[in-house]
């Protein structure tokens, strides 16, 4: 082709863009240039959520100032712990009622270590912990925020997953809808959920995730309704 360098690009098997330069001692030969989507999205995605967490730290939306954010909702016992259990790739508590009882916001980061790095935060407090406590620290931070009852409240609790194989993700995991009281929680568990649903769903920067049961009917999900 005259000598001159030619850039070619094409598509592989793999989740990635394969950039490929002539060999300039062969013509018919390319030698590949990795360049993998992977890189380019922890090299510049990464940090706009990262600024985007510290924003949150600092209580903007208290402000007024809304920031993108993943909300996870759905009726109680959808699924809305399997299907963010296999997004960590950690255990979350599970059982009989309400198991979510505040807004949890979890924080998952990738990592190149082979251990795991977790914590809580709440309250102006750091809690360690690990993958097979996760679930127990959890459920000790939420006794903390909103009473050893069945009550809810509004105030996060933030988890942090530093590990291999996670995507790089903030979501906030909302109380599951519930419309009669029951097991001592408070007559009015419907209204306080809904208001926390609608809170977060509204702003237009709220990406909605909507976790349904296969068995229930399309048309007659609240969390749809809202």
């Amino acid at each position: 082709m005259g000598g001159s360098k030619k850039h070619v690009v094409t598509r592989t098997s793999s989740p990635s863009l394969a950039i490929v330069q002539a060999n300039p001692h062969d013509n018919r030969e390319v030698v590949p240039i990795e360049a993998p989507i992977i890189s380019s999205y922890n090299d510049r995605i990464r940090p706009l959520l990262d600024t985007v967490d510290r924003l949150r730290n600092l209580n903007v939306m208290r402000e007024g100032i809304q920031l993108p954010t993943i909300v996870v909702v759905g009726d109680q016992s959808s699924g809305k712990s399997s299907v963010l259990e296999s997004l960590a790739g950690i255990s979350l508590p599970r059982g009989q009622g309400i198991c979510t009882r505040v807004p949890l916001v979890m924080r998952l980061q990738r990592s190149s270590s082979p251990v795991p790095e977790i914590w809580l935060e709440y309250s102006d407090k750091i809690v360690p912990t690990d993958e097979e406590h996760i679930a127990e620290a959890i459920c000790a931070a939420t006794d903390v925020i909103a009473g050893s009852g069945k009550g809810v409240s509004d105030a996060p609790l933030t988890l942090h997953v530093k590990k291999a194989g996670v995507p790089d993700l903030t979501m906030v995991d909302l109380p599951g809808i519930t419309r009669v009281p029951v097991n001592g929680q408070p007559e009015n568990i419907y209204e306080q959920i809904s208001g926390m649903i609608m809170k977060y769903i509204e702003p237009q920067e709220s990406i909605i995730l909507n976790v349904l049961s296969a068995t229930v009917d399309f048309t007659t999900c609240e969390s749809i309704r809202m």
